[in-house]
């Protein structure tokens, strides 16, 4: 009787036992499971470049989370009632902000601006493995020392033109290498009327090349803020060379007219496929989209004869944590896995330009995109011309000097009244913006 009492006390102390540890196991469970809540990091990320939920989605917040599970990406897509004013000032917070040479000067106008110095040092992220124009860049316009972003992707200006055009002519096609007189000679035997049909030999973006020139001439002096379009030589080349002497054919000013008195863009080169050469960003995807059928092709943005091998400068789009985020440690994190060498890689076979002054990624450029059968070689065939260090008025300026490419090539003003047009409109531009601070 005492045996079986002892075996039934034993019983019940060691159910006791039993169940006590359970408890304290599943605590220990939820308590982890607890903490491994409190460890997922929300990282807010915003553009003014509006880019698309989609997009960014394939192109960042995936890649992102599958590298860290613990991160999750919230995207604020500019729009109406997110535009960084409106943002801002009902107190929303961003961890990490990207734009393209835009960039400095927004987080600076904003108070983002963070030095990342001591978090690149931290996590041993080397700069000497990005393109060099691009760090000078990022270090001109952060004061010197600071860094207050990273390039993470790039394009630059190269030449898209259209193949059957070349062959209905029978002229051969563009080449990397060109020089802008071989080009120009070549324009002019394109711009010409076919059986009632005007085509046009080229044309170049107002914008991107006016901010990417293969000169590094800036709309404004940084120092001073006031337009350069009379105390910088190169404009005038400038503006000859890209819009001016393309248009002199009468046919050509005729359809300027046809355009309401602009140059052609991209419309005449994708839908009424009249524009033979058009130099614009290489993002070769806007070529494919809604132009189904067109044969086209792209060659190196043609040089000058005094500065060979210069191409544009780069367009890079930089990313950078935010002087407010809570996360820095682990934004820096995601801005070193983006501007790291496998994500880098993958990019550029997909067909976006690399930041890294890697050859072996360079050449495979492309290589996984429905684009592998083009001259793909253009894209990294020049060098980048330097990115000047810039005004924080830059963006306020261009509007003067964009919209007078269209009026310097029809030709109705001479160059030098032009300018002085440029000139005052651009300085009235910047003192209406200092005037509001």
């Amino acid at each position: 009787m005492i045996r079986k009492s002892l075996f039934l006390l034993a019983a019940a102390l060691l159910a006791v036992n039993t169940a006590c540890t359970g408890s304290e196991r599943a605590a220990g469970d939820l308590s982890r499971q607890k903490a491994g809540e409190e460890n997922q990091v929300e990282l807010v990320l915003y553009s003014t470049a509006a880019t698309s939920e989609e997009e960014v989605r394939l192109k960042f917040s995936d890649p992102i989370e599958k590298q860290f599970p613990h991160v999750k990406i919230k995207y604020i897509r500019k729009d109406k009632g997110t535009n960084i004013e409106e943002l801002i000032a009902a107190g929303q917070t961003f961890d990490l902000y990207y734009e393209s040479v835009a960039f400095f000067n927004t987080v600076k106008t904003y108070q983002l601006a963070y030095d990342m110095s001591g978090l690149m040092k931290k996590s041993n992220l080397d700069l000497s493995a990005f393109e060099p124009t691009m760090i000078d860049y990022a270090r001109a316009m952060s004061g010197g020392q600071a860094i207050y972003g990273l390039p993470v992707w790039s394009q630059n200006v190269v030449l898209f033109y259209n193949k059957d055009i070349f062959d209905k002519f029978g002229l051969p096609y563009p080449t990397n290498g060109m020089t802008w007189d071989e080009l120009g000679e070549l324009a002019k035997q394109l711009t010409r009327t076919d059986a009632g049909k005007q085509y046009l030999g080229f044309a170049a973006s107002p914008a991107h090349m006016l901010r990417a020139n293969q000169f590094s001439a800036t709309f404004l002096d940084p120092k001073t803020d006031q337009p350069t379009i009379n105390t910088s030589d190169s404009w005038k080349q400038i503006y000859e060379t890209y819009y001016i002497r393309p248009a002199s054919d009468p046919g050509y000013k005729h359809a300027m007219a046809g355009l309401k008195n602009k140059l052609p863009y991209k419309d005449p080169f994708l839908k009424d496929r009249n524009l033979a050469m058009f130099a614009y960003l290489s993002d070769l995807d806007w070529a494919a989209s809604g132009a189904e059928g067109l044969n086209w092709d792209i060659a190196a943005l043609p040089v000058f004869k005094e500065l060979p091998g210069i191409g544009s400068s780069a367009y890079p789009f930089y990313w950078g944590i935010t002087e407010q985020s809570k996360h820095k440690d682990e934004a820096m994190e995601v801005i070193k896995f983006l501007t790291g060498k496998e994500y880098q890689t993958q990019q550029a076979r997909s067909g976006t330009m690399t930041t890294l002054n890697d050859e072996g990624i360079k050449r495979q450029f492309g290589q996984d995109s429905k684009h592998k059968d083009k001259n793909l070689e253009a894209v990294f065939f020049n060098s980048y011309a330097k990115l000047p260090s810039k005004s924080q008025y830059e963006n306020d300026a261009q509007k003067a000097y964009e919209e007078a490419v269209h009026e310097g090539a029809l030709g109705a003003t001479d160059i030098n009244t032009l300018f002085r047009k440029i000139e005052e409109t651009a300085a009235k531009a910047v003192d209406a913006v200092k005037a509001k601070k």
